[in-house]
């Protein structure tokens, strides 16, 4: 057996009418008891707050009737006075929403796969910019070396391809380590 709508309401009515019927009964004839009359209270407490519910449900109910053939009378009128203007009001308005949920509907993934790409060659691009200026700074670097420095540089590299066949030959400690020069 399913309860719909007034049907429910029905049976629960039903069930608080015989709960009260039966209580008054008992305290009538039966005799004060503190138990039932406390059941008592909670019925009529209970069904106060029902009739609340109810009152407020169809209170509710006849706020949006209102409200939705307010709408209605209004829409009309203005339909009725300015048809062209509604009609492109009307376009504008969906035509933002679709644009708004266009726009919520592009995944997070795109967005994040977007913003790894765009980091990945800006990342490529400092280290390409880096790398020419390097280069640059570099190439201007061996004018400014003095001539006995590349003559040293140059020794040392020497003895230590010396070094690399098999004979272990120390490479040259430069003097600001506090060794002598080609001195093992």
């Amino acid at each position: 057996m399913q309860l719909r709508g007034r049907q429910t309401q029905f049976y629960i009515d039903l069930l608080y009418g015989l709960g009260f019927a039966m209580g008054f009964g008992y305290l009538l004839f039966v005799g004060m008891n503190p138990l039932v009359a406390a059941f008592q209270s909670g019925l009529v407490l209970g069904y106060f707050l029902r009739v609340w519910e109810n009152m407020s449900i169809y209170e509710r109910i006849l706020h949006e009737e209102v409200a939705a053939e307010a709408e209605a009378v209004v829409a009309d009128e203005i339909e009725d006075t300015m048809p062209g203007e509604v009609e492109e009001a009307v376009a504008e308005t969906v035509e933002g929403a679709v644009a708004e949920e266009a726009e919520d509907a592009v995944p997070e993934e795109v967005t994040a796969e977007v913003e790894k790409q765009v980091a990945e060659e800006m990342a490529d691009e400092i280290k390409q910019q880096v790398g020419e200026e390097m280069e640059e700074r570099l190439a201007g670097a061996d004018e400014r070396v003095p001539e006995h420095v590349r003559k040293r540089r140059e020794e040392q590299r020497s003895q230590l391809d010396d070094a690399g066949d098999g004979t272990e030959e120390a490479p040259a400690r430069r003097p600001s380590d506090g060794g002598s020069s080609g001195q093992p």
